[in-house]
């Protein structure tokens, strides 16, 4: 089975067991119970959402079991992850963050441009982070068909325009 990666650990908040953390998922993955993978000591472990609630930029989350400081705290720093199967189908012109980055990225003849590294959130926009051949970090905004020409198994090709490298 596949795993995708939704959020990330970063600490614990009270003695309840809550978990603060950040989602890294263009889906909302943290409601109360949903079902998802930590990543702990090198195997997928199956947690449910108890109590969830938004916090800043953030969530508090408490898993069902791990209602103690004692019992959370172990997963301070992990992953979180949501399984392939709980994957929810697109619609075209939609794509997982997860199937975007690490590609290389090409303009509309063919040149190589760099490799999508990330996938950042701006105001409300979202803009493909591609790291160039001599290192630097351009974001490019995620509109398809504008900016975004296509996106296949192994590659995306952008429309480049004037500047934007």
């Amino acid at each position: 089975m596949n795993y995708y990666r939704c959020g990330i650990i970063l600490t614990t908040h009270g003695i309840k067991g809550d978990l603060k953390i950040k989602s890294t998922s263009d889906f909302n993955r943290f409601y109360n119970g949903n079902k998802l993978y930590v990543f702990h000591n090198n195997e997928y472990i199956l947690v449910e959402l108890k109590n969830v609630r938004p916090f800043k930029d953030y969530y508090l989350c408490q898993f069902v079991g791990y209602e103690d400081i004692n019992l959370a705290q172990k997963f301070h720093s992990n992953e979180i992850f949501v399984s392939e199967l709980d994957r929810e189908k697109l619609n075209e012109g939609e794509f997982y963050y997860s199937d975007l980055i690490g590609k290389d990225c090409y303009n509309t003849n063919n040149e190589y441009l760099g490799n999508a590294i990330d996938i950042e959130e701006i105001v409300n926009k979202k803009y493909l982070v591609i790291k160039t051949k001599d290192e630097k970090r351009v974001l490019v905004p995620f509109i398809y068909n504008e900016f975004i020409n296509e996106v296949s198994d192994d590659k995306i090709i952008i429309n480049e325009i004037e500047g934007l490298f």
